[in-house]
Parts: C-alpha cells; structure tokens; sequence
C-alpha cells in the first residue's frame, strides 16, 4: 500500500505502473465509506455549504489533516505528476500545497481521497463511481462541444456547448463538495491513536499467504486439492482505523 495513491518522492519511471498496481489493489479493499455521495449533503449539511464555497481551503485543510499534519514527506500531487518533487516542496510545503489545492483542485481532491481509501481500506460504491464517471463524461462532453463549436461556427453548436459547460460546471462544483463532505466524515472515524507510517513510501497490499497443516481445512472451506489453504487478503493497516483481526487457522 502506498501512503496516498502515489507515494513520497520523485515521480519515477516505474510510476504509470505503480499506478495500475494500486488501481487493482483497490479492488480488494473491503470498508465502506461511512456515507456514500448521495447522503453526503444529508450527512453534514453546513460542511457541505462550506465545502461548496470554499472547496480550496476543505482540499488544503484535508490533505494536512491526511497526513497528520506534518508535511515533511509532501510532494506535488503525492507524486502523481511530473513535476512532483521538483517544485521545492522540501523548502516550502506549506505554500506548495496551497498552490496545488489552488492551481490543480480537481487533482488535489482526488489524491486526498485515494490516500484515504489506501489507509482505510475504503471501496467506492456503485453509485459513488456513477456520479464520478458522469461527471468526467459531462466535462468531456462539454469540451467536445467547445471545440466543434470553435471549428464548424455554427450558432447552435455555440449554444449546446454553452448550455454543456453550464451543465458540466454546476454538476462538477456539487460533486465535489459532495465528495469532500464524505471525506471529512470518513476522517472522523480515524483513530484518534493512529500514527503516520514510519516509513517514506509504502507498497501496495501484498496477499498474505496462511499454511495448514496437512490435512487441515477452514470451517466452511470449499475442497482444496493442495496439501497447504493459501488465502489473499490485504494486511491490516498499522493506521487509519481499526479492523478486524485476521482469521487464524491450523
């Protein structure tokens, strides 16, 4: 598991990879965001209105409260980009993260929440990645539009375009306070014990292998035709909130 999507550091060359590699571990994650985004506004309706009006200052905020307030390991982006690391964060982390939260909003929300599924084991609803993919599509739609619109000058495009980027705007502007609303309510579920981890960069879950005896088998267990029951779950992670402990065999 990686300490936020993408790691301390330097972005380096292995990183597209690294990223398709904690795309599939996500998969295995198991808990369940304590509100989904649908019953964010319900959940905290002032946050929501806060996050809305002031989404730069919810995104900051976050991603110091995600790393438990030290900065020292901060990179741009948590290295997901190609100029983290390479923007003075050492020096000056604090002013660099203002101006991600600031220049690259979208890219900052997005890193705060992939660092809070990696340390909470979170898994995104149906729905949840309904909205979100609606939303890309939208914005994508509207710029297509923008484009066709620039190119062929016709009026109606102009018009469909403008009534898309409208669209597109008021539906990204609510998903994301929706989006951070949920994170704040996630965050509070944290810990209060929890410690950053000891170390810069963490890997993604490895599966963690569980031998038997010979001849021995899990209750409930299908037929195994080997002699030792291997099973693959995620470790528990050493912070964020707690879960529950791994089944013991043999």
């Amino acid at each position: 598991m990686q300490y936020g999507g993408g790691g301390y550091g330097q972005r380096q060359p292995g990183a597209p990879k690294a990223r398709v590699v904690m795309a599939e571990a996500r998969k295995s994650y198991v808990n369940k965001w304590q509100t989904d985004l649908m019953g964010a506004p319900c959940a905290n309706p002032g946050f929501c209105l806060y996050a809305a009006c002031c989404n730069v200052c919810v995104a900051y905020s976050h991603r110091k409260e995600i790393m438990f307030n030290d900065l020292t390991n901060y990179t741009c982006c948590n290295g997901d980009t190609c100029i983290s690391g390479r923007c003075g964060e050492k020096s000056c982390p604090e002013f660099c993260l203002c101006v991600e939260a600031f220049c690259c909003f979208p890219s900052a929300v997005a890193t705060n929440r992939f660092m809070i599924q990696d340390e909470m084991r979170v898994e995104n609803t149906p729905c949840d990645n309904f909205l979100i993919g609606f939303m890309l599509c939208l914005n994508q739609l509207a710029c297509i539009f923008r484009v066709a619109a620039m190119i062929s000058q016709s009026d109606d495009i102009e018009k469909a375009a403008d009534i898309l980027d409208c669209m597109a705007d008021v539906t990204y502007c609510s998903v994301c306070a929706c989006m951070q609303t949920q994170h704040q309510e996630q965050l509070k579920m944290r810990n209060p014990n929890a410690r950053p981890p000891t170390q810069g960069v963490m890997q993604p879950p490895a599966p963690q292998v569980i031998h038997l005896p010979p001849g021995a088998q899990p209750a409930g267990a299908m037929h195994f035709q080997q002699q030792h029951y291997q099973q693959q779950q995620p470790p528990a992670p050493t912070y964020g909130y707690s879960q529950p402990p791994a089944p013991q065999y043999g």
